[in-house]
């Protein structure tokens, strides 16, 4: 009777506990769930007109999911009107590129022709499992910086999940979220939970331009 009873008790704080994080500080802005800390003036009053998203930092486990976060928000400033840097001039950039001679960054953003570049670290990506209950997270703090001064033009960061499973309130519920639960951690989930964090990530940022005079999607620079 009592693993019941406390199997229900750690799902009931899992999933208190699970919701988006919000920190309590006047510090920040929260725009489409993205906490956003900095939001400079200069980013308002002179929206983006190229970007080029450099490779996010991220623990050795996580490097492949950082660079699909990469690619995603890549993929989602893709129909804006900013000028797009293709990923992989930016990297042949950076292989060129001499890490002692300065500032890696503002070397590459020269060498690209866009002083505005995107970088960050991933924060958070994981799975786990709890018998009825399973989520898929992503995370990741993301600036947008001027390469050539250094300013933090934009700042926000954003934890992304899918749940799956629930509290179970009989054999029949207990069967079915056990079900759920695994079946959240299969197919396309750890996909689309990347997309998700890309897609508000990308939504906080102000003043996008989703299509030209024209009303034609922007295109990208794949030189």
């Amino acid at each position: 009777m009592k693993l019941p009873i406390l199997l229900i008790i750690c799902v009931l704080s899992i999933t208190g506990c699970a919701t988006r994080h919000v920190e309590s500080s006047s510090g920040y802005a929260k725009q489409n769930e993205v906490i956003v800390f900095e939001s400079s003036q200069e980013l308002k009053s002179n929206p983006l007109s190229c970007i080029a998203v450099l490779p996010l930092t991220a623990k050795k486990a996580d490097l492949k999911g950082a660079e699909l976060i990469r690619r995603e928000l890549h993929a989602h400033l893709a129909p804006t009107g900013i000028h797009l840097i293709a990923l992989q001039r930016i990297d042949a950039a950076a292989k060129m590129t001499d890490s002692s001679l300065g500032d890696l960054n503002a070397n590459v953003a020269k060498s690209i022709g866009c002083d505005t570049i995107m970088v960050g670290e991933v924060t958070e990506k994981s799975s786990s499992y709890y018998g009825v209950y399973s989520e898929v997270r992503a995370g990741a703090n993301i600036q947008i910086i001027r390469a050539s001064t250094g300013e933090v033009l934009w700042q926000g960061n954003h934890t992304a999940v899918i749940r799956g499973g629930g509290i179970p309130f009989g054999i029949g519920s207990f069967v079915m979220y056990s079900v759920f639960a695994g079946m959240n951690l299969y197919g396309d989930q750890k996909v689309w939970v990347v997309q998700d964090l890309a897609r508000r990530i990308v939504l906080a940022i102000p003043d996008l331009v989703y299509r030209g005079e024209n009303g034609e999607l922007a295109g990208e620079d794949i030189r």
